[in-house]
């Protein structure tokens, strides 16, 4: 069911979706080939939310 990925456990990266930088937290489905992963994004200072997206969703964050 894992697809192999570049999105790594822990990293921040800019989720194209939302326009926000979110947390990586797991892989948690497969759907038409394409790796979906649960973010966190956090809204304020300690509250976060979690979103699923798809992997293509994600862009590293330049170093």
């Amino acid at each position: 069911m894992k697809v192999k990925a570049t999105i790594q456990r822990g990293t921040r990266y800019l989720c194209t979706k939302i326009g926000q930088i979110v947390i990586a937290v797991e892989q948690v489905a497969v759907v038409k080939g394409l790796a979906m992963w649960e973010v966190e994004q956090e809204i304020a200072a300690g509250i976060k939310k979690r979103l699923i997206v798809s992997q293509r969703a994600l862009l590293p964050l330049p170093a």
